[in-house]
């Protein structure tokens, strides 16, 4: 019955499309009135009583568009299918009809597989005799014949589905290879109707023809027992001994097994293969008659999911509007976060980080990407040699001081993409090298914006060159006899003086460049454009997204493109304003610094025994983003891997709600198979609530929206203080700080959360300005206990934060503890030592209050 109802859907679905394709144009020309546009008095259109023609000739035009999209839709979607979505092309407009295409295209090709393809045969019971084979006729009905008479006779088992597993992972397991999960799927297409992205638990499925390694190893699940694999894999429990003797570098505690682990089953021996006689011709694997619309993707590997997938190394640069090379973009990202460090830590009471333009943030993030990158492939090279771009995955290096001269040849502003590629590069080399590069020319002032101490930006190139000739002229005159330049370099008193200085010019220059400049430890970079190249030196030629060496050989070269300048301008910009717009979580009105008429809350007893809140507690499953991040609440089994990854996708998607599928992606910076397979796995960890609706619906609307019972601590912390941490009293503030269990998102690894920077700022900035106002209160109350308890919970977010810092010096003066306050003291001077910031004036007047009896006279 199963196979008729496939084959009556399959020929209804194959006549409904043929009525949209071919009936559809015909019944537009039978009865449409397009003819009614042609005769129309345009200019008396709105004066004229219409007859109905132009409404049937507007109906018309709408009719043919709907079929127009209709008939994409449906070639879009066969194209899919039969490349097995290798190929999809979206085509604006047609989604609306994706969802019925998708069901007749699938029937209809499920309809041709089933004739043409040989139907898989059903393992739901392995160890059913196969049914006799009449003779072949041909060799290829005799290999096909063959082929199934010998899948039927070989030994399957079965697989009792587990929280986690999908059908990449298990064909992993049984065939040592993930591509074939289609045969797993084609032997259980009476159980898996649906999609095969998510596996239910409890299932039972066949698994046909595993192989021999298969049944030497198995994979421990959550409940199993030595016991239980001796009685399920050995036909007896008391053989439990002989496991693990056989795995005696993994089992050290017979009671104690964990899920995960590989275990090698005594006594298999390993399976021949039955040979097939020689004129049959390889037959691929059987495929069942029902089209898979979708394909598992393999797990993640990383360890105890600690970084991001392996697989996935450079979908950073798709954030990016420019082709980076790695060393750019992670040196770009360690300085972009030294400025956002400053800037944190200037940032007044009651404000913000100014938040990044969205373009800006996605680029941050990136960059933040390939800083990890970076970090896992880092060389030790020269601080002059740097990549000029790549060759099938493989770099190619440029040192501009070797060269002397390298002139960029190339047309349209290629030159100087390249040019300012490797002005950044060098310029954003590690803090502890020591180099100048000089960019010289209009074309380049946009880097002054990066506000880089060893990066100098001058406006002509005659005046960068002019630097340079006074550089090498001092250095020659002060060039020792018998010693070069690496020599002078390694001595820790000259090594600076005698640092690389590179100047970069955005056009050839008018005079001869200076000689000897390699010897005197300089280097010239021209963007040249179309003028020709000097004999001496290194030239390379650039033609959009090609570039060429002397040597000929061809390459796709890096490139700051106007896109990407722009992005960078405003990354930078923002990083180094000092004008803080005001935060959401503190009461901007004029009354807001009225003294708060309730009292200080006297909790009883120590520090310790302070109350936590119970806010969080929820029948709903709560995120908890205040310290290391944890789910708690969820109705679903923990996914056996990529947990920490499904977090983040649940905090993500509190942030940004109803957010599409693509922009997901693109924010987490992952391939939308990975997304969708942890997306599966989130959504069956947190289940369903009592009423069965679940925490993670399907986003049919194109729409991903959680749950509305599914919040977090951060959610919570923020309805507390909602009226403003300014004007909230302190038995609130006390109960919004207990929340804190450490730094924001504290154990997440290098590499992940790049989206959430402005996220982890905004926690932090609102536990510091609640701590300073609960512990202010306090102090002017005399109440040390809970102004020293708000400092040390908001310093667990905020280490060495100045505000924080000046208030425990002023509890620790009042206590008269004057080890601690010199303790604070130097901590606090040495901080703003080392992010190169002043100390604010507030600040200031404290340390002279507190360490010279009173502050300082100064003049109005």
């Amino acid at each position: 019955m199963t196979g008729w109802r496939r084959v009556l859907g399959a020929i209804a679905a194959l006549l409904v499309a043929g009525a949209v394709v071919i009936g559809g144009p015909w019944a537009l020309i039978r009865f449409g009135r397009l003819a009614a546009f042609t005769g129309l008095d345009w200019p008396g259109l709105l004066t004229t009583a219409d007859d109905g023609s132009l409404v049937l000739g507007v109906i018309t035009v709408i009719g043919w568009l709907a079929w127009s999209l209709a008939t994409l839709s449906l070639l879009s979607e066969l194209l899919a299918t039969l490349s097995h979505h290798r190929w999809q092309i979206g085509i604006p407009g047609t989604s609306v009809f994706a969802p019925v295409s998708s069901v007749l295209i699938t029937a209809i090709v499920g309809l041709v597989a089933s004739q043409v393809v040989t139907p898989a045969v059903a393992h739901a019971s392995p160890s059913q005799p196969p049914a006799p084979q009449p003779a072949a006729t041909s060799v290829g009905e005799d290999a096909a014949q063959e082929q199934q008479g010998t899948e039927r006779s070989t030994p399957g088992r079965s697989h009792l589905v587990q929280p986690g597993d999908d059908l990449w992972t298990l064909a992993e397991r049984y065939y040592q290879d993930g591509s074939r999960w289609r045969e797993i799927a084609a032997a259980n297409d009476s159980v898996l109707l649906q999609s095969t992205d998510h596996l239910e638990p409890g299932m039972l499925l066949a698994i046909p023809n595993p192989s021999a390694a298969a049944d030497d190893q198995v994979v421990v699940q959550p409940g199993d027992t030595l016991t239980g694999l001796a009685a399920d894999h050995l036909g007896d429990p008391g053989r439990w001994g002989e496991i693990a003797d056989a795995n005696p570098g993994v089992i050290a505690e017979p009671d104690a097994i964990d899920v995960g682990w590989v275990l090698q089953m005594p006594g298999h021996e390993p399976r021949t293969e039955p040979e097939s006689p020689t004129r049959v011709e390889p037959v691929s694997a059987p495929v069942s008659s029902r089209v898979v619309t979708s394909c598992p993707v393999p797990p993640d590997r990383s360890s105890a999911d600690e970084s991001a997938e392996e697989a996935e190394p450079t979908l950073w640069r798709s954030a990016l509007p420019s082709f980076f090379g790695t060393a750019l973009a992670a040196g770009l990202a360690g300085a972009y976060a030294l400025r956002r460090r400053q800037q944190l830590a200037a940032r007044p009471l009651g404000r913000r980080l100014p938040p990044l333009p969205e373009p800006a943030a996605a680029a941050s993030a990136a960059l933040s990407a390939a800083q990890q990158e970076q970090l896992r492939t880092a060389t030790g090279q020269p601080p002059t040699r740097v990549p000029l771009g790549e060759r099938d995955a493989e770099t190619i290096w440029c040192d501009v001081e070797r060269n002397a001269v390298t002139w960029l040849q190339g047309s349209n502003g290629d030159d100087l993409a390249v040019g300012a590629h490797l002005a950044l590069t060098l310029a954003s080399a590690t803090p502890d090298t020591a180099i100048t590069v000089v960019a010289a020319g209009s074309k380049f002032g946009w880097l002054a914006s990066l506000d880089e101490p060893r990066l100098v930006v001058v406006d002509e190139v005659a005046d960068g060159l002019r630097m340079l000739r006074d550089v090498l002229a001092e250095r020659a005159s002060n060039l020792p006899d018998g010693m070069g330049i690496e020599g002078l370099r390694a001595d820790p008193a000259l090594g600076e003086v005698w640092a690389p200085i590179v100047v970069v010019t955005s056009q050839a220059p008018e005079l001869p460049l200076p000689a000897a400049l390699s010897v005197l430890g300089a280097s010239v970079v021209v963007c040249g454009g179309t003028e020709p190249a000097p004999s001496a030196g290194v030239t390379v030629v650039i033609h959009g997204e090609q570039g060429e060496l002397p040597t000929g050989e061809v390459f796709r070269p890096h490139v700051v493109t106007p896109p990407a300048r722009r992005v960078l301008t405003e990354l930078f910009e923002t990083a180094n304003l000092t004008d803080y717009p005001p935060a959401p979580w503190w009461d901007e009105t004029p009354d807001a610094e009225l003294p708060v008429v309730l009292p200080v809350a006297a909790w009883p007893g120590s520090v310790e025994e302070l109350p936590v809140a119970t806010t969080v507690d929820s029948e709903h499953p709560v995120l908890k983003l205040l310290g290391p991040v944890e789910l708690v609440g969820a109705r679903g089994p923990l996914p056996t891997r990529a947990t920490k990854q499904c977090a983040e996708y649940c905090a993500w998607l509190l942030e940004n709600p109803g957010a599409s599928a693509g922009a997901m992606t693109r924010a987490l910076m992952v391939a939308d198979p990975t997304r969708r397979s942890n997306m599966s796995r989130l959504r069956s960890w947190l289940g369903a609530d009592d009423n069965g609706a679940p925490y993670l619906p399907d986003a049919y609307s194109g729409r991903i929206m959680l749950h509305p019972g599914v919040t977090s601590d951060w959610e919570q912390m923020r309805l507390c203080l909602g009226p403003g941490v300014n004007r909230v009293n302190d038995a609130t503030l006390i109960e919004a700080l207990s929340m804190v269990r450490g730094a924001p998102i504290a154990d997440a690894a290098p590499g992940q959360w790049h989206w959430a920077e402005q996220l982890r700022s905004d926690i932090s900035a609102t536990i510091r300005d609640a701590a300073v106002v609960l512990s202010r209160r306090a102090l002017d109350a005399g109440d040390l206990l809970h102004a020293q308890w708000a400092v040390e919970t908001a310093l667990l977010a905020n280490p060495d934060d100045e505000l924080l810092l000046a208030t425990q010096i002023r509890i620790a003066d009042t206590r008269g503890d004057r080890a601690k306050v010199d303790e604070l003291v130097l901590r606090l001077t040495r901080r703003a030592r080392m992010l190169g910031i002043d100390l604010a004036e507030e600040t200031v007047t404290c340390l002279q209050e507190v360490v010279e009896g009173r502050a300082r006279l100064r003049r109005a």
